[in-house]
C-alpha cells in the first residue's frame, strides 16, 4: 500500500517536472514536496509551500499514519517560513512557526477489583502551535532538499500525546 502511494507521488512529481519551465526553474513561486523521512516511519506526509517574496513563504503539510508505530492519526500544518539569507529566492536557512489540527487516540483504562482491566479507545481532535528551523538547498534544476526539525505543543488536556513532531528530509520540486 505504502509503496503505491509512494510511486503515485513520484510520478506526480516528475509529471510536474516537465509543465512550466521557466527560464530558471529556480525563480518559480510553487514548492511541492514529499518527506522522505516519515515515509521509513509507515507515515506519508505531502506538503505545498507557496513562496512569496525572496524572504517568506507559507505553506500547508498533511500526514496519515498508516502504522501502529504512533498514537497519531493525521496532522494538518499550515506554516509560515522566513528565510532571513540572501541566498536564491525562497531557499537556505529557515526558521518556521506553524499551526496544528492533530488527531490522535487515546486509551482510557478501567481497573477491576477483580484484578483484570478494559481498555477503551477514544479519537480525539485538538489544536496546537509549533517552531521549527531547517535548511532549503536548492539545484539549478528547480529540485530541492530540504531538512528540518521542530516541535509543537497542544492546546487541549485531553490529549494523551500533548506534543507534535515537525521534522523531516523533504525532496521537492519548484515550479
Amino acid at each position: 500500500m505504502m509503496k503505491r502511494i509512494l510511486t503515485i507521488v513520484a510520478l506526480l512529481i516528475a509529471t510536474l517536472s516537465g509543465i512550466a519551465q521557466d527560464a530558471d526553474p529556480r525563480d518559480g513561486n510553487n514548492d511541492l514536496k514529499i518527506n522522505v523521512l516519515y515515509g521509513v516511519l509507515e507515515t506519508l506526509e505531502l506538503e505545498y509551500e507557496r513562496i512569496l517574496n525572496d524572504n517568506v513563504g507559507v505553506g500547508l503539510a498533511a500526514s496519515y499514519w498508516f502504522g501502529d508505530i504512533s498514537d497519531l492519526n493525521f496532522i494538518i500544518i499550515p506554516y509560515f517560513r522566513f528565510y532571513p539569507s540572501e541566498k536564491l529566492h525562497g531557499s537556505g536557512f529557515f526558521i518556521e512557526a506553524n499551526l496544528a489540527v492533530v488527531g490522535s487516540r487515546n486509551f482510557d483504562y478501567d481497573y477491576h477489583s477483580f484484578g483484570f482491566e478494559t481498555q477503551t479507545e477514544k479519537d480525539i481532535v485538538s489544536m496546537g502551535a509549533g517552531v521549527a528551523v531547517g535548511g532549503k538547498f536548492l539545484s539549478k534544476s528547480g529540485f530541492f532538499g530540504e531538512v528540518f526539525g521542530g516541535v509543537g505543543r497542544e492546546f487541549n488536556d485531553e490529549s494523551y500525546i500533548e506534543v507534535y513532531p515537525r521534522a523531516g528530509i523533504t525532496l521537492g520540486r519548484r515550479f
